[in-house]
């Protein structure tokens, strides 16, 4: 993974969860897989810790294409996969 981000979830005051990141464009597909390193250290909330997220291009912005097995998940996991993809996608805006 050549990225990596700190979440803090479920507070701005949370611990940090760290996320390494790689991104892939095909088309209007981009492609952000995902790998939270630090296995001891995870949250006991977060089920997941390698995941992918897929975005389509609508309007010059990309949205998270739906995926039901993402809401197989608590509730924390999927809102904590939906701040990883806001905080990507504002790094690479900036």
């Amino acid at each position: 993974m050549s990225n990596n981000i700190l979440i803090h979830y479920p507070k701005a005051s949370s611990r940090p969860v760290s996320v390494n990141y790689k991104v892939s464009n095909e088309g209007d597909l981009k492609t952000i897989t995902c790998v939270v390193p630090d296995k001891d250290n995870t949250p006991s909330w977060l089920e997941l810790q390698k995941f992918e997220l897929v975005a389509m291009k609508f309007d010059n912005a990309y949205d998270l294409v739906f995926e039901q097995r993402k809401f197989d998940r608590n509730l924390d996991t999927v809102l904590f996969l939906d701040k990883v993809f806001e905080k990507i996608m504002d790094l690479r805006q900036a």
